[in-house]
């Protein structure tokens, strides 16, 4: 069943070796690696695009053709204009004092980059720029990375009006943030990677981005998507939309997928694009491509940020969320983009909160290398089942994506009235519209029987069988690695997590994904962090450090 990322991911893949169907069987997990070493700094060896080849061969016997996203290919448009617009910005200045302040800047933390502000070591304007320059020589140059949709083309103007302000450093303040292509932003286009919608920009901002802006971050361009959430066709690679083209995974470009749909926002994060970004997911779209970047993915329970002026795939499910280097990042990002307060954690994270807890362990783990590293920071590993039995989650999406496009559309004035608006336009001109295929659209565009007590019975089973799991097995939380479990509470609206647990022993990264009951973000928050301090997985993707 078509998921905005699968809801089980075998070893890394290159993009033709599995469709975004929830019925397909799983492949077969690598073996983990340990990746406990500190900030590991690698580059994927040759043998993985021989695995990947092996696994596109394997997959020709499995899958129907059908089936199977097609290989990634460099594909990016409209990267003169983006150049254009950083160049705008840029100039009159010093870009070589700009380059020099790269080790303040590179890989820091939200709170190192303040601390720099504050002692007059870095401006905000400085900070901007050099984001901007990064973009346009990794992403938007030859081979890059094509992360980034569309440019802010008053970033740069925003960073100086904060540093003419006299306000301490806090909070989101001053930092440039990337957000997802489907959020509305008011002075940049908002596509959800499609072509019809490339130049449509919302007369009103999302409320996560009102929230942000209100806080001072600076919203520095928009990050690419798979095309509508990933709900275009079966054969479309992860990470490909018919506005910006297709981004690449820094770890491996062309052969490891950037995976999700929220893919332009994990390859940005890695890559040190900007400090943070949003991403929104449906079933696993910010996990996957979390997961796959060896970042930080937290799609906190559902509406806990607004989904208001955000293009839906489906509103039962769909989520608003922050990734991040690391989980503090990702809860000052949270808190800057709620609008209800009430909602808002605290940043003050415990390093030992996984001591005495009890943690279920769920799907496969060779060696039990997760448990062994659960055990490790002083909590007690237990296998669990969670049951998917019954939670269809194509079921939901298209018993909702139809009317809530539609709708959306509608509100926010776009050039397409409605879904068959968009199916007619893309039918005019497939080879750039449509690269891919647009079966997904059509298939939902055929629906016209709707059953909301179903999609809310599939909602509440999903939830009692996390409620049950965690009260019956006395646990604190769920654990799984990358996406391989996210189908039940994705459903249920419940809080994900998802922090770097090293590398595969294919060199390719991957993540521990933390869920805790609903309303619960606080929590999970102190248990991965606790996690992340103790294991210090994350990798770095080496050719984007200089």
């Amino acid at each position: 069943m078509p998921l905005d990322e699968p809801t089980s991911r075998a070893k890394p893949r290159s993009t033709t070796t599995q469709p975004r169907t929830q019925r397909q069987t799983p492949h077969p997990q690598p073996k983990r690696g340990d990746g406990d070493e500190t900030r590991l700094k690698i580059i994927l060896p040759a043998s993985i695009i021989l695995i990947a080849l092996v696994g596109v061969a394997i997959a020709a016997f499995a899958l129907p053709r059908s089936l199977a996203p097609e290989q990634e290919e460099r594909i990016s448009y409209d990267k003169d204009q983006q150049v254009a617009l950083i160049d705008s910005q840029l100039a009159g200045i010093d870009l070589e004092k700009v380059r020099a302040k790269k080790d303040l800047i590179m890989e820091k933390s939200i709170e190192d980059l303040h601390a720099a502000i504050s002692r007059d070591d870095l401006t905000y304007e400085e900070l901007t720029a050099f984001y901007l320059d990064r973009i346009k020589t990794y992403d938007a140059g030859e081979k890059g990375i094509n992360a980034v949709a569309a440019i802010n083309p008053k970033a740069i103007e925003e960073a100086r009006a904060l540093d003419a302000s006299s306000a301490t450093p806090a909070g989101m303040r001053g930092i440039p943030v990337l957000v997802k292509d489907n959020v509305n932003t008011n002075t940049m286009p908002t596509s959800g990677g499609t072509y019809a919608l490339k130049d449509f920009t919302p007369k009103d901002d999302a409320d996560a981005v009102t929230a942000l802006t209100n806080g001072g971050a600076i919203i520095l361009g928009k990050s690419n998507l798979s095309e509508l959430a990933n709900f275009m066709d079966t054969k479309m690679p992860s990470g490909y939309s018919s506005k910006a083209g297709q981004t690449h995974n820094p770890f491996d470009p062309l052969n490891l997928s950037p995976e999700g749909s929220s893919s332009g926002s994990g390859a940005a994060v890695a890559a040190n694009f900007s400090a943070a970004a949003i991403g929104t997911e449906t079933t696993g779209s910010i996990i996957a491509p979390a997961a796959i970047h060896s970042i930080v993915g937290f799609k906190p329970t559902k509406d806990a940020i607004s989904t208001a002026g955000v293009m839906p795939l489906s509103s039962t499910m769909d989520t608003v969320g922050t990734m991040a280097k690391s989980v503090k990042d990702a809860a000052v990002l949270y808190n800057a983009s709620v609008s209800d307060a009430s909602k808002a954690v605290s940043e003050q994270l415990d390093a030992g909160f996984l001591r005495g807890k009890r943690i279920g362990i769920v799907g496969d783990d060779p060696q039990q290398a997760l448990a062994r590293k659960i055990e490790a920071c002083g909590a007690q590993a237990v296998p669990v089942e969670l049951s998917e039995d019954g939670i269809d989650n194509e079921y939901i999406i298209n018993q909702d994506f139809k009317n809530d496009l539609d709708r959306y559309l509608q509100t926010y004035q776009a050039p397409v009235k409605s879904l068959s608006d968009l199916i007619a336009f893309n039918q005019k001109d497939p080879s750039r519209r449509a690269k891919y295929g647009q079966d997904l659209l059509e298939d939902a565009n055929e629906v016209t029987e709707f059953d909301k007590a179903k999609v809310e019975a599939m909602v509440k089973t999903a939830q009692s069988r996390i409620d049950d799991l965690l009260r019956d097995e006395k646990l604190d939380a769920l654990v799984f690695y990358d996406n391989e479990g996210v189908l039940v509470p994705a459903t249920a609206g419940y809080p994900e997590l998802t922090v770097p647990a090293g590398v595969s022993d294919e060199g390719a990264p991957r993540g521990a994904t933390f869920v805790a009951g609903r309303k619960e973000d606080e929590k999970l928050l102190n248990i991965a962090y606790s996690f992340e301090k103790k294991t210090a997985a994350r990798a770095i993707p080496e050719n984007y450090l200089n």
